[in-house]
């Protein structure tokens, strides 16, 4: 069975089973038919508003976009708290003991889902910041130190006052350069406006901004427009291209993105033809790679560090967790002998405006010798 087909079977059956059930709670005295397919297409507002992007006027779609983001969200929490209570009613009743009618079972979900979201909400405007030390087995002559973000999703949840301040926190850490490992902007091109350009031109690093694209940037418009506006941002954008810091003596290797976790790595350049444009195979390679698919080509090259993202960490709970089955690393670091993988959960959101069990971060690299 593929991969879609089980996504179609698993979409139906939530938006059945929660339309259903707020049904049963608060909408029994109106047509059942009625009241259902009313529940199941908000259930799938998301579905439909994504899908008309490109054909809608742009601040009217943009607001209905958030509407639905925060249905889905929301919808996903009620449909998780009815299974439990219904769980819960079910053991209950094998030992013939009474549990609450349908009514206070839906206020009970309806309440603890609403508390959640806003609490994500609140949690998904904050920003941590991670740090990270790595002593290299390469020799460098000076430490250095990277402060790496990824999945911004400008047009998304990101405006550009939220953007100053994420950059107020990335000055504030000193860093020497700054990675940026894709999907800056959400799905639409016309969001990279002069007023976000700005703001990342105040970006303080002494050794560049460089950055890769991710799979929304092909979502975004041509790639021509998107290396433009990066290109004013103040970006050196790397699609399967390396760069040189003479001054702290580190190449960078920036892949370009795979358009999805399943493609293949036959869609870009092989790792070794980007690693043979290497002058000096004794100096530290950093890989700037959005989809964190495996940390094989790193340790084919004996790179020193990847950084990605894609992943968001799940973004909320249970996504996380079912995130963490789908990638060998989905978040934080892992060390293969001399090869550091890190994924970031990225600055920004997609999809419901939350944060659950997880944080927008901006990770701090401080870079030594052994």
């Amino acid at each position: 069975m593929s991969m879609l087909v089980l996504i179609i079977i698993q979409n139906i059956i939530f938006s059945i089973y929660t339309a259903y059930h707020l049904y049963l709670s608060f909408f029994t005295k109106y047509k059942k038919s009625a009241v259902i397919s009313l529940i199941i297409l908000i259930c799938n507002s998301f579905i439909i508003t994504r899908s008309i992007e490109k054909l809608s006027d742009y601040q009217i779609h943009d607001f209905f976009i958030f509407i639905s983001d925060i249905f889905l969200g929301l919808f996903i929490y009620i449909f998780i708290f009815y299974l439990l209570t219904d769980i819960i009613k079910l053991i209950l009743k094998l030992f013939k003991i009474s549990f609450i009618n349908h009514y206070i079972q839906g206020i009970i979900v309806v309440i603890i889902s609403v508390i959640i979201c806003i609490l994500g909400f609140i949690n998904s405007h904050l920003t941590k910041v991670n740090e990270y030390n790595i002593a290299l087995n390469k020799t460098i002559h000076t430490p250095f130190t990277i402060a790496a973000l990824s999945d911004i999703h400008i047009g998304s949840d990101m405006t550009a006052e939220r953007l100053y301040k994420k950059i107020q926190i990335i000055n504030n850490l000193k860093p020497d350069f700054v990675l940026i490992a894709g999907d800056i902007i959400d799905n639409n091109i016309n969001d990279f406006t002069e007023e976000y350009i700005e703001q990342f031109k105040k970006i303080e690093a002494p050794f560049g901004i460089y950055a890769v694209f991710g799979n929304h940037e092909y979502y975004s418009g041509s790639q021509k427009d998107v290396l433009s506006v990066f290109n004013k941002a103040g970006f050196t954008t790397l699609i399967d291209d390396i760069a040189y810091i003479p001054e702290k003596e580190v190449y960078i290797i920036g892949r370009d993105s795979l358009r999805h976790s399943s493609s293949s790595n036959n869609e870009r350049t092989d790792i070794e033809i980007l690693y043979s444009k290497i002058d000096d195979k004794t100096k530290p390679v950093i890989i700037v790679d959005h989809i964190p698919k495996s940390p094989q080509d790193g340790i084919k090259i004996n790179a020193d560090i990847q950084i990605s993202g894609h992943t968001h960490d799940g973004q909320f709970f249970p996504v996380n967790l079912i995130v963490k089955k789908m990638y060998e690393v989905s978040y934080g670091m892992k060390k293969y002998d001399g090869f550091h993988f890190l994924v970031t959960s990225g600055l920004g959101l997609w999809g419901p405006p939350f944060r659950v069990g997880t944080n927008s971060e901006i990770v701090l690299i401080n870079v030594t010798n052994k």
